[in-house]
């Protein structure tokens, strides 16, 4: 049991770090599709219990109880990101590995890797976790990252991060604000290359509509139906709602995220602005650039912004989405792609926006910091900087 593994993930936004730990945790839970599993090899495999977590040396779960194409079998559960790991930390000379039955790994080299034996000989059943995640991983770094953040006083690290100097604290987020700002600039480039202003804006819209777990499906039905296609009378959320029935991940969701509420959403803002990324486009023209304003109140008051965030929510997204979920909008689709088209400067809107769906953590972090107050209110870019450094500790 090694639980400081680590390994840079590319996330959807850009890396991320992750440690095997939360691996483990997706096994412990159950926390994946767990209809129809085949291992490597072809065996059906059902897990009945997913084993002891094992804090101590040897495999990570042990006494697990799985059926393999029916034959119920009780061994180890050993978890890892690559199949070579099992060789890089020698396990197969390890006896405490003699009883592996499973070997669970979230995702395939390139190359093939040697077969894995235990000392015995014995080949344990592989199972590839990723293609079987109901969350990308990235949304599961998060979870973690945020169930620390809610012990914040027993973490060391947060400790000795709040005894540093304020302008060092406001410095070091500011750099994984700025990290995390060109991360988002990246990605909006490979996709505005790809396909351009208008495909670009429909599916990032579309992208955040489905929130953390429901991405991957939005994301596909904006390929299949282009703006377009969704102005075209006929279109109901009912029928996009279909086309993926099968790939919805809906368990624990809570209504207002439910998938078919935000296809009707989307679908209304389609209706009464036809054209938004354009008319998105002529807007952010719009926006004034900034200069000599230290803070975020500052910042706030010398663009007018809380009467233009309601411009924008208004003329473009006929005032449909919620405000959390519109600020998460503007903030991790609109102001990187329209920076990257050259549309605006919008880092000093990204930084200084109004948080989207900022969990209450990050936010008493923030203020047990002291970063955040009356002249630097809570902002995307604090809670940005926040999450990257809590992301980067390896959670």
């Amino acid at each position: 049991m090694q639980t400081d593994h680590v390994e840079e993930i590319q996330g959807l936004y850009g890396p991320f770090t992750l440690t095997e730990r939360v691996v483990q945790k997706i096994w412990l839970r159950q926390d994946y599709a767990r209809a129809e599993l085949k291992t490597v090899s072809g065996k059906t495999l059902r897990v009945k219990d997913p084993g002891r977590w094992n804090l101590q040396e040897g495999p990570d779960f042990k006494e697990a109880r799985v059926t393999l194409d029916g034959v119920e079998i009780v061994g180890d559960v050993e978890v890892h990101f690559n199949v070579s790991d099992w060789h890089r930390h020698e396990h197969e000379r390890d006896t405490n590995f003699d009883r592996v039955v499973l070997h669970l790994v979230l995702h395939p080299e390139r190359r093939n890797p040697d077969p894995v034996r235990t000392s015995k000989g014995h080949v344990p059943e592989l199972l590839y976790l990723m293609p079987l995640l109901n969350r990308d991983l990235e949304s599961y770094a998060m979870d973690e990252a945020l169930l620390e953040l809610e012990q914040q006083d027993e973490l060391e690290w947060v400790a000795q991060f709040i005894e540093k100097p304020l302008e060092e604290r406001l410095r070091i987020l500011c750099e994984r604000a700025e990290a995390r700002w060109s991360q988002k600039l990246k990605y909006a480039q490979q996709r505005l290359q790809a396909e351009g202003w208008e495909a670009a804006c429909h599916g990032y819209a579309m992208e955040v509509l489905g929130y953390a777990r429901n991405r991957a499906p939005m994301l596909r039905l904006a390929a299949k139906y282009p703006l377009a296609v969704m102005r075209a009378d006929g279109i109901n959320s009912e029928n996009l709602f279909a086309v993926e029935a099968a790939q919805w991940k809906l368990n624990g969701l809570r209504p207002t995220n439910h998938p078919l509420r935000r296809l009707a959403q989307y679908l209304q803002v389609v209706q009464q602005q036809p054209h938004w990324p354009d008319r998105l486009a002529e807007y952010l023209k719009t926006l004034p650039v900034v200069v000599g304003s230290s803070t975020t109140a500052d910042f706030r008051r010398a663009a007018s912004l809380p009467k233009r965030r309601t411009a924008l929510n208004q003329s473009i997204f006929s005032g449909v989405l919620a405000e959390q979920r519109f600020n998460t909008m503007v903030v991790d689709a609109l102001l990187p792609l329209a920076t990257t088209a050259g549309l605006l400067d919008g880092f000093s809107y990204w930084m200084h926006w109004s948080p989207g769906d900022s969990p209450d953590a990050l936010r008493r972090f923030l203020k047990h910091a002291g970063v955040t107050n009356r002249q630097n209110p809570q902002s995307n870019g604090w809670s940005q900087g926040a999450l990257a450094l809590f992301l980067e500790r390896g959670v």
